[in-house]
Parts: C-alpha cells; sequence; structure tokens
C-alpha cells in the first residue's frame, strides 16, 4: 500500500492493512510517498493518487493489480493474488 502518513485517509489505511492482515495472514508492505523509498516506488509504478493498494508479481515486482484512490475489498485482493 501507499499512502500519506497525516492525512484524512490515513486512520483508513492503516485499519484497512490490520484488518486485512488480521483476516487473511497476508503481510502488507506500506510506503508513505513522502520518504525517498515510498517516492521512488510511487514512481516508478506511475502511483498519483493516494491511498493505492497493489498487488506486484513476486518474479519481477510489476503491478498485477491496482485500486488508487479507494480501498479495494479484501476478497478482489486475495483474488489477484492467486493469479499474481
Amino acid at each position: 500500500m501507499v499512502t500519506r502518513q497525516n492525512t484524512e485517509y490515513t486512520r483508513e489505511s492503516m485499519d484497512w492493512v490490520s484488518e486485512f492482515q488480521r483476516e487473511t495472514g497476508i503481510e502488507v508492505t506500506i510506503e508513505d510517498p513522502e520518504t525517498i523509498s515510498g517516492e521512488m516506488f510511487a514512481t516508478h509504478h506511475e502511483i498519483i493518487q493516494y491511498p493505492c493498494v497493489c498487488v506486484l508479481r513476486e518474479d519481477d515486482s510489476k503491478i498485477v493489480q491496482k485500486w488508487a484512490g479507494k480501498l479495494p475489498q479484501f476478497e478482489e485482493v486475495t483474488y489477484t493474488l492467486r493469479d499474481a
């Protein structure tokens, strides 16, 4: 997930991550575009809207699916993860 800290959607994003990890057991990496690594990640993957949930392929880290500006349903993400 790419999300900024101290915004109107930060709490919702962090709650989403916690609940997703609790329900699925899948770890979510959080990138903040205000940091150097987060900015590089967002720029490389052309992410300009936050929060953004991305599913990356394991072999080459290319985006399989992304949801920008809204948080997806858990089922959408887990379904996409099966194909990643």
